[in-house]
């Protein structure tokens, strides 16, 4: 393992496999936590600090997902960030936006009310688990203005060649939204692939609830507005005299109305300072050595696997078909392994391989599923 089970709060005695789901807190977050209260008891001085927290952090995760501190902001969740752009963009009657069926629901749902205004939500349908580039390819025509997409998908654990797809869809003159959110923290992230990407940070990026990253690729959108306002979207408070004019901020905190979770930057920081020093490559060939045992056990005892077997084609999560999905996880529970079960109509299993497991994790886990 990369970081010591002991350095996380509850994972004494622990078989830790639901990161998918939910990250353990490392116990130095609570130091940082402690940092935001001192913090926020020196009055003016105080907010300072504050800010310069988050200035920090958005240089941090320009870092790890290779882009502008500039083009990085922070909203309350990833979901805010897709309800974003679909608001912000100017639709048309016969517009439309093309989805997979297995794509986590935030990533459709926003789409949905745009049914109202003539846009058609587009669904691509899995084969044997996957999405593939060509069928995506083929649902994208002149009038499609976004094709959103998860790194890694929540579903199944399948990784979509990113570099191939936004290729695919800036030929076709279209929009890419990417959701990070089970791919940031675990595998590598190339921001600028997409024209707008999210993701989550009590997942793989070990933060907590309450921040989410929000990227904006100014080159490719420089013209984007946000559509909704605050006293934190221009450059400095309006006057009381002429109180309704702004002047837009020039970078991504245009999108981000108001306060960020200071508390939850906080944490965040300190989980990037970690990630940030083992570096992703680590991380990664960690992950995938772990997910490729995992697979391969599952593989050989005859569970139907979700995830393709190509490490390029998967990260941290390994997702297979299980009867009485609830019954599995509650018994794996009982004896101290913790995964996540079902979601979107199927009875699936999600298990989850990251920094601080190890190969006696997954022989436990095999093992006992057995």
């Amino acid at each position: 393992m990369l970081i010591p089970k002991h350095e996380f709060i509850g994972l004494d005695g622990v078989t830790y496999l639901a990161t998918g789901g939910e990250s353990p807190s490392l116990k130095s977050h609570q130091q940082a936590v402690q940092r935001f209260f001192a913090d926020k008891a020196l009055g003016e001085a105080g907010r300072n600090k504050l800010e310069e927290t988050y200035r920090r952090c958005k240089e941090k995760v320009a870092r790890l997902l290779s882009c502008s501190a500039d083009e990085i902001a922070f909203l309350s969740s990833a979901s805010e960030g897709i309800n974003l752009l679909a608001h912000a963009l100017t639709w048309q009657p016969g517009d439309n936006v093309v989805v997979g069926d297995i794509e986590f629901p935030s990533g459709v749902l926003p789409w949905t009310r745009l049914r109202q205004s003539g846009v058609e939500v587009r669904i691509v349908r899995q084969r044997d688990w996957r999405i593939s580039l060509d069928d995506i390819a083929e649902a994208i025509d002149e009038r499609t203005r976004v094709v959103a997409v998860s790194q890694v998908s929540y579903f199944t654990g399948q990784r979509i060649d990113l570099a191939a797809l936004s290729a695919l869809v800036r030929q076709r003159q279209a929009l890419l939204l990417v959701d990070a959110t089970h791919a940031a923290g675990v595998v590598a992230v190339e921001a600028g692939l997409a024209d707008i990407l999210v993701s989550s940070a009590y997942k793989w990026l070990l933060g907590v609830h309450g921040t989410a990253v929000f990227y904006w690729n100014r080159a490719r959108l420089p013209d984007l507005e946000p559509p909704f306002l605050g006293w934190h979207s221009g450059t400095g408070l309006p006057s009381w005299q002429v109180p309704t004019e702004i002047t837009l901020r020039a970078d991504a905190d245009r999108f981000v109305p108001a306060n960020p979770s200071f508390i939850s930057l906080y944490i965040l920081e300190n989980a990037l300072d970690h990630i940030l020093k083992l570096g992703i490559p680590a991380i990664a060939a960690h992950a995938l050595h772990l997910s490729g045992l995992l697979r391969a056990g599952l593989q050989e005892a005859g569970w139907e696997v979700m995830t393709p077997p190509a490490a390029a084609a998967r990260a941290g999560n390994i997702c297979f078909v299980a009867p009485n999905v609830n019954a599995l996880t509650a018994g794996l529970a009982e004896q101290g392994i913790l995964v996540w079960g079902g979601y979107g109509g199927v009875d699936r299993v999600r298990v989850s391989t990251h920094l601080y497991n190890s190969e006696a994790d997954v022989a436990h886990f095999l093992a006992t599923l057995q």
